[in-house]
């Protein structure tokens, strides 16, 4: 590795959101909001095989931190690694969040030096790959911000 490869850091602002599965998401927003007084966003529809979702913010009108979007997928179990059933799933999945497109085309240069996969989420003007675990990453940035 080179001396400019050691060196290079990207200006991460932290965890956006963290994506999981629940197998029965009433249950879940009764959780968030009831027990641990967690603000939640209108549910989404089932579309596209992601089930119905929605966000739960831990830090509510923050952009940068939203907390957990969960995903409703009753035949799955509640699971941390991607699911056997759908192994190339972006759920469930780490959402960092980077300060500005600057910062993010940057890191889609990283990786696309590194051969690693980018799959775009242009309704959210967001990307996602995977990690050497498998893992699914998002990384986000302020909407103004576009990297093209």
């Amino acid at each position: 590795m080179s001396p400019a490869e050691q060196s290079f850091q990207l200006p991460w602002c932290g965890i956006h959101h963290i994506a999981l599965v629940t197998a029965d998401l009433d249950a879940t927003i009764r959780f968030y909001k009831d027990v641990l007084g967690m603000h939640v966003s209108a549910i989404a529809p089932s579309e596209a095989g992601r089930g119905r979702h929605c966000l739960i913010f831990v830090k509510p009108n923050d952009d940068n931190m939203w907390g957990f979007h969960f995903f409703e997928r009753p035949l799955e179990k509640t699971t941390l690694g991607a699911p056997d059933t759908h192994p190339q799933s972006f759920v469930p999945h780490v959402a960092l969040r980077l300060p500005d497109g600057i910062a993010a085309h940057a890191l889609r240069e990283r990786l696309s030096n590194a051969h690693a996969s980018i799959t775009e989420i242009p309704e959210l003007g967001s990307f996602v790959f995977f990690d050497n675990n498998h893992l699914c990453l998002e990384v986000t940035w302020p909407k103004s911000e576009s990297i093209s």
